[in-house]
């Protein structure tokens, strides 16, 4: 598991690579602390993610409410195959993705 952020003056653009289970969540938790402390726009890129524990569901969940209620958007890249068909069965993908 590996979560990486880089920030620019405009955004950031958190990249998330491997399996992030309830251990690695905690790292998902601190980049998103990270980014709230210094809100912009943000992009969260997944698509070399191939599980992600219900706990960092949770987490990305809360970084969208938190930079949507300060006027940043969070725009997520699409996830590989496998873990979309997770998210989407059970309903993460749409909840994400609605603003």
């Amino acid at each position: 598991m590996q979560v990486s952020l880089k920030t620019t003056a405009k955004r950031h653009k958190a990249t998330l690579h491997g399996e992030i289970g309830f251990v690695e969540t905690a790292t998902l938790y601190e980049t998103a602390q990270q980014i709230a402390r210094n809100p912009k726009e943000t992009q969260i890129d997944w698509s070399n993610l191939t599980a992600l524990h219900y706990a960092g569901v949770q987490v990305l969940f809360a970084l969208r409410k938190s930079l949507e209620e300060q006027g940043y958007k969070v725009q997520f890249t699409e996830p590989n195959p496998q873990l979309y068909q997770q998210l989407h069965t059970f309903g993460v993908w749409d909840a994400l993705i609605q603003s």
